[in-house]
């Protein structure tokens, strides 16, 4: 039996973190170990860690990063785990923190070490002559962990082309989508969707119920999001827009909502755990994401059956069949002009042969492969 560690930073309900949990379900731990390593203080629980102790994994909490004392704490705690470990395998989810995670595990011994790509570029925005400077300090960092990377690492992955570009350059890596379990987003028709839209915050008789899923965070432009939803309210009104997530812009998305008297329209779900029934209610999907890696979301709103109206810098690799891009450089209005066709005409067709490239199964069984050469 191979032992495997993977490194995150959590296992709460972001995309990347969702993943690995789907991955760590389908898993055969009669053939691997499994450790996870996060960077959690010790005596914070997260959202799917204990659904990941029942699997028979391994969690170990090893301190958060949101201090220079932390973060050397952390490595520290790593280095530890590592050594009393003795792990075959180390497979790092980290973005550009895999350049440490990566080192330690080849200092420690780890013989496979892999980095796996899930991001695009940095998520900081220069702002003023501070934030210039920052900036620099951030392409300066991003250098050096990328080159770490490639030092430290003896597999590369990537989960869209436009991540493995970030990561790699011209360096050679190989294409691994992330998964998610297709039947769980099927809808039921023994179910009763629209009882359950009411639980979310829905009135139960709009006609249309979009919907956003992630985090409430720059990146996922969330303040334009709920311009186009102002816009879109200008030109009908029998529909409802929910934000499934919470993130550290939440307070100003509020101040928006009534900034643009949208409480009537918008709802904010927080986070749940119930996303194939939450998709299940609604009938689009928008982001409006200033870039993206490949959005784990967008995947499971397609398999969901959603129509989706996403921005034009996300990747088309995700597109199943049932994505419109819109440009970031056209208006709020613009894009709800856009939105309001959507709504009206039937859903297209999902790409069934390529949905099944996004299962988990396919994914686990194409990293199983490489785990085991």
């Amino acid at each position: 039996m191979k032992k495997l560690v993977y490194f995150s930073h959590g296992l709460s309900a972001n995309g990347i973190e969702t993943f690995l949990v789907n991955v760590l379900e389908k898993l055969d731990k009669t053939k691997y170990d499994v450790t996870v390593i996060i960077a959690i203080d010790e005596g914070v629980e997260t959202l799917h860690g204990q659904r990941v102790r029942d699997m028979g994994v391994k969690v170990i909490h090893a301190g958060d990063l949101d201090s220079l004392k932390k973060k050397l704490e952390y490595i520290k705690n790593v280095k530890r785990e590592l050594k009393s470990g003795d792990f075959d395998i180390a497979h790092s989810n980290m973005d550009l923190l895999n350049g440490i995670t990566l080192f330690l595990a080849k200092t420690a011994g780890v013989k496979k070490r892999i980095c796996h790509a899930h991001t695009s570029k940095s998520q900081y925005k220069a702002q003023g002559v501070l934030g210039k400077c920052v900036m620099l300090i951030q392409k300066a960092y991003a250098h050096l962990m990328k080159n770490l990377i490639l030092i430290n690492s003896t597999e590369r992955l990537a989960c869209s082309a436009v991540a493995g570009e970030y990561f790699y350059g011209t360096h050679s890596y190989k294409l691994i989508y992330n998964g998610i379990n297709m039947e769980r987003y099927q809808k039921s028709e023994n179910f009763n969707y629209n009882d359950y839209s009411k639980q979310l915050g829905f009135s139960g008789d709009e006609k249309h119920r979009l919907v956003s899923v992630g985090r409430i965070t720059g990146v996922k432009n969330p303040i334009f999001a709920l311009e186009i939803i102002s816009e879109l309210k200008k030109i009908r009104n029998d529909f409802r827009y929910a934000w499934v997530g919470t993130g550290e812009r939440e307070n100003e998305v509020k101040a928006k909502i009534k900034e643009l008297n949208l409480e009537d329209i918008v709802i904010l779900t927080g986070i749940r755990t119930d996303i194939p029934q939450v998709l299940g209610c609604c009938d689009c999907f928008l982001m409006p994401s200033l870039f993206e890696g490949l959005p784990f979301s967008l995947v499971e709103a397609q398999a969901a059956n959603l129509k989706c109206v996403v921005s034009d810098v996300v990747t088309k690799t995700a597109d199943l069949g049932l994505i419109t891009y819109v440009s970031l450089e056209k208006s709020a209005a613009e894009w709800a002009e856009v939105i309001n066709g959507v709504l009206d005409r039937p859903t297209p067709e999902k790409d069934k042969q390529k949905a099944k490239l996004f299962d988990v199964s396919n994914t686990v069984r194409q990293l199983e492969e490489i785990y085991d050469k």
